[in-house]
């Protein structure tokens, strides 16, 4: 596992497909397929871009995730995208990066809503 966060310290993968399987008041888990990873997504790490709300109780608990500056146009496509909703089993489409600060690990971010592309 040590080989994954440095290959994408040289080459991160961007907007692929994450599928959220649990929800924190402060985290929340991503499966991405493409790389069999299942890592933590903080929601710290998202406040640059993102105005961030906590919905709902334990179990069908959500955040909602305001992209600050309105609407924007996804890379290579017409689908524009504003509000993200991290609940269990949303498909959301992430990019994997290599953590800067120790311990090595993967850094997974949210760009958008899945758009099957």
């Amino acid at each position: 596992f040590f080989f994954l966060p440095l290959s994408l310290l040289k080459k991160p993968i961007k907007n692929v497909l994450g599928v959220v399987l649990s929800v924190g008041e402060k985290t929340f888990t991503i499966f991405v397929p493409s790389l069999g990873l299942s890592t933590r997504a903080f929601v710290d790490e998202h406040k640059d871009r993102f105005e961030i709300s906590l919905q709902g109780e334990d179990g069908k608990r959500q955040i909602m995730m305001q992209r600050k500056g309105g609407q924007v146009v996804g890379q290579g496509t017409d689908h524009r995208t504003s509000q993200v909703c991290a609940k269990v089993f949303a498909k959301l489409k992430v990019s994997c990066y290599c953590k800067e600060k120790a311990p090595i690990d993967v850094k997974v971010l949210v760009e958008g809503n899945w758009d099957g592309n």
